[in-house]
């Protein structure tokens, strides 16, 4: 064995070659494969997208169709403004042509001469011979005719037309689209039980700005893919269309009947032992080896300080994400490859723990620039604290040095943001032998934040911001500061 063959894999799934090697399933793909699951939701690094690139292992028998922000024709999407409806509802109504229109032109190639010749005849008609494309296409036919004719209804021959140019083009788009939806997915509840189509979407992220117009498009992207799901549903079959997006801006969409889909949705949540899974299968495939033995082979079994074991002291700074672990676990085989070491041992973690926490650092600013303006200026104030367990006059006081009018109020909203982030965490009473335990946002879904006592920076970012591990003033019933923050080994 050679340390320098371990292969821990890339932090991000879509450049992972080796993913499907060592992809780690903990029973969703089944769930998605059962029909059970069409939202699947969690933060970032948390295996959206490598879910998303392993599903065609478990969709036997369907045509898989996958759609990713850069796909999409946005500028169309902004342009649909339906009179009469409120704006969701336009996208909604987009959002339906979309995965309709991407289904038809997978069933252009359908093995059964039937369907297939279906589609491409209903496309023909829908665009003019043009190749069919995204919505672009729609929008600059419009541009060129003045009147749409409606389908044809059969033996009863065409249904007429409606005129375009006095109308918004917008608004033209609009209608054109909502004639043809009722078209699709007449001709898509005929061919879908025999030849089924998935539509996989992700990367949705990739267009969030927080704005209002973004929030309504991606509701209408959830709602579109409810309506569909319900219309084409085949018992035990996977659903039509599945979603894949971000806890964070889910959290954000506010739409009807929101609560509806809580049955429909898979959050991924990961423990430590599925996350020690993980590095387990990376270790294994890499080195031809059993996952039993696999982290033995690598990591020294000698303890750290405050006697803590070398996957306690790694999942402990973790988000419980994959990507988290695989990161810090990259770090420390770095550090031993340059000290020379046959495997990973204890000081190796500690050398490769300030640039696992910038790493940390530089995910949550991606993740946070869109959505929090001055989250800089949140980082800057917990660096000025020096410690890291705080209280809340202790960060109102840091905040206060940095702009001197902030009022606790404002103080108190910014430590919201650190806290729906997982970089703050708070207490939590109970746990084993009872006690406070600190206890973060990605632990518990339902957390409420409560500032009254003792807070405490994620054990991740400790190093980059350059915090002494201390107490804080008030007392709270915990073990060791450096390692235990009274979070629950368990979790």
């Amino acid at each position: 064995m050679a340390l320098i063959d371990v292969d821990f894999g890339r932090v991000d799934a879509e450049s992972d070659s080796n993913l499907k090697e060592y992809f780690v399933d903990t029973g969703v793909l089944n769930r998605i494969s059962q029909g059970s699951r069409q939202f699947i939701i969690g933060r970032k690094g948390s295996g959206k997208t490598a879910l998303f690139q392993q599903a065609e292992s478990v969709l036997n028998n369907t045509s898989i169709v996958r759609l990713e922000f850069s796909d999409y024709s946005w500028e169309a999407h902004k342009a649909i403004k339906e009179l009469g409806l409120p704006q969701e509802n336009a996208y909604t109504s987009s959002w339906i042509f979309t995965f309709l229109i991407s289904a038809c032109r997978e069933w252009t190639n359908s093995k059964f001469p039937g369907i297939r010749d279906g589609a491409q005849s209903l496309l023909k008609r829908i665009y003019n011979n043009a190749e069919a494309g995204a919505l672009e296409l729609l929008v600059d036919k419009l541009r060129r005719i003045r009147k749409l004719d409606l389908p044809n209804a059969g033996d009863i021959g065409g249904l007429g037309g409606f005129e375009l140019d006095d109308a918004p083009e917008g608004a033209k788009l609009a209608r054109a689209a909502n004639v043809w939806n009722k078209e699709l997915l007449k001709f898509a509840q005929l061919v879908y039980p025999q030849d089924p189509v998935t539509i996989l979407v992700d990367r949705l992220d990739d267009g969030w700005d927080a704005t209002q117009e973004i929030r309504d498009m991606l509701a209408g992207a959830i709602k579109a893919a409810r309506d569909l799901n319900i219309k084409l549903a085949i018992h035990n079959k996977p659903r039509a269309v599945i979603i894949f997006l971000r806890s964070d801006i889910f959290a954000e969409l506010k739409f009807n009947d929101k609560n509806k889909i809580s049955g429909d949705i898979e959050y991924l949540e990961w423990d430590n032992k599925s996350l020690q899974d993980v590095v387990n299968e990376r270790i294994s495939k890499s080195l031809s080896v059993s996952r039993n033995e696999a982290w033995d082979l690598v990591f020294s079994p000698e303890q750290m300080r405050q006697r803590a074991f070398i996957n306690s002291y790694l999942l402990k700074r973790t988000m419980q994400r994959p990507r988290d672990i695989i990161a810090f676990c990259t770090f420390c085989r770095d550090a031993a490859l340059k000290a020379e070491h046959e495997r990973i041992e204890t000081t190796d973690v500690y050398n490769g723990e300030r640039g696992y926490s910038r790493h940390i650092y530089d995910e949550l600013t991606d993740e946070m620039h869109k959505q929090v303006e001055d989250h800089e200026f949140l980082f800057k104030a917990l660096r000025l604290l020096g410690y890291s367990r705080f209280i809340f006059q202790e960060w109102l006081e840091a905040v206060q040095r940095i702009r001197r009018k902030a009022s606790a109020a404002e103080a108190e909203k910014h430590l919201k943001t650190l806290f729906d982030f997982g970089v703050v965490g708070v207490p939590k009473v109970g746990g084993k032998g009872g006690g406070t335990f600190f206890e973060f946002i990605y632990q518990d879904r339902f957390l409420e934040p409560r500032f009254g006592g003792n807070l405490v920076v994620h054990h991740a970012l400790r190093k980059h911001l350059d915090l002494k591990d201390a107490k804080a003033t008030s007392s709270i019933a915990s073990d060791d500061d450096s390692e235990s923050e009274g979070e629950s080994e368990d979790k």
